[in-house]
């Protein structure tokens, strides 16, 4: 699959260079540094800890070893060739300092304006189960350095499928609906491994069939989210003959996001719920964070939550909170630089991260 994917975006770049105007290239990167410390010690699964999670799906956890530059370091590309009017083709490809710069194909999807309003794509993208699922790895289009983790933690990211959506403007406001559906198999699964089995583990969500409601004006902008799907997941904790397997575990997940920008105030709001009932899972997790504008300047303060219901058969819980303080200064058109402090309280029934805080800082860019 990703093979043809690939050669679809070289033989698009190949057309784009020989029609300059139908072909067009932008870009991203991020260099980010941190070091967790003063937090609970000793050792988690291969890390040194106090450690800091900064990345759930890549598995990129802060420890008190070193400043570490390889956990949220990156750099990607977007390609778009329009065919006509009507049909185009777009690539994300983004290169991780933890995966030793290899790129991996983020959005690979052709989009066909069936109408001024309606819109099929095929292909692959990011899960819209977030409000921040677009350009969650584009640092420069967040108020933060990272996404709040406590609330994007989950180790699917992206669907091959296909999706539907239609654009309405009604008053002051504009709304969009989408419906999609698809899956995505993942072998080695990174956040699986790292985090939470130690040992490899193989993780695909199957069926997925969702839909989400945007509505938005100058100043506010609402969405509501709604995702069922199936999961297939085989755990080695020793060798292949040791595989534990489950098959067809449902799951559904609902979520609401709010966003305010008025005058020099930014308000960012999200929460979700989830739901496995085979596993009588429950969770549920949310996050807010106030900021504001100051010249070239905004200061912002946050916080985050996720919690594990505990239930007659699920008594493993994990539990934890992010209070995070962070300035952005957008130094140059196009270039901002970021200094963040976070402070992670864990009250996990098993064994988890620990108690952490993390100083970081990131340069992101966008061309």
């Amino acid at each position: 699959m990703n093979k043809l994917i690939t050669g679809l975006l070289l033989g698009a770049a190949s057309l784009g260079a020989a029609h300059a105007g139908d072909f067009t290239i932008s870009g991203f990167g991020t260099l980010a540094a941190g070091k967790a410390y003063g937090g609970t010690q000793g050792q988690w699964n291969e890390f040194d800890c106090p450690c800091y999670i900064a990345n759930y799906e890549h598995g990129a956890v802060y420890d008190k070893s070193r400043v570490s530059l390889a956990e949220e370091s990156l750099a990607g590309v977007q390609l778009k060739y329009k065919f006509s009017e009507q049909l185009s083709a777009t690539a994300q490809v983004v290169s991780r300092a933890s995966e030793k710069m290899k790129g991996e194909i983020d959005w690979a999807y052709v989009t066909w304006d069936i109408t001024p309003e309606t819109t099929l794509q095929a292909g692959r993208r990011r899960l819209p189960i977030y409000a921040y699922s677009d350009s969650v790895y584009i640092g420069y289009t967040l108020p933060w350095i990272r996404v709040p983790q406590d609330i994007y933690g989950w180790e699917i990211g992206a669907y091959n499928g296909v999706n539907l959506s239609h654009r309405k403007t009604l008053g002051d406001w504009a709304v969009i609906g989408n419906i999609f559906t698809g899956q995505e198999v993942t072998k080695n699964n990174k956040e699986m491994e790292r985090i939470y089995y130690g040992a490899r583990v193989d993780d695909a969500w199957k069926r997925i069939l969702g839909g989400y409601l945007d509505v938005s004006n100058d100043y506010v902008g609402v969405r509501m989210i709604y995702m069922q799907n199936t999961i297939d997941l085989t755990s080695y904790p020793a060798a292949a003959e040791d595989a534990v397997v489950t098959r067809g575990l449902r799951q559904r997940i609902m979520g609401v996001s709010a966003s305010v920008d008025y005058n020099n105030f930014l308000l960012r709001a999200e929460a979700n719920t989830f739901r496995r009932p085979a596993q009588d899972y429950k969770a549920r997790s949310w996050t807010a964070t106030a900021g504001y504008k100051i010249g070239d300047f905004t200061p912002l303060a946050g916080y985050s939550h996720y919690t594990e219901k505990q239930t007659d058969l699920y008594t493993d819980l994990q539990i934890d909170n992010t209070r995070f303080v962070a300035l952005r200064w957008d130094f140059r058109k196009n270039m901002d630089l970021k200094i963040q402090f976070d402070k992670v309280i864990d009250r996990s029934h098993i064994a988890f991260s620990g108690n952490s805080k993390l100083v970081s800082v990131a340069l992101d860019a966008v061309f």
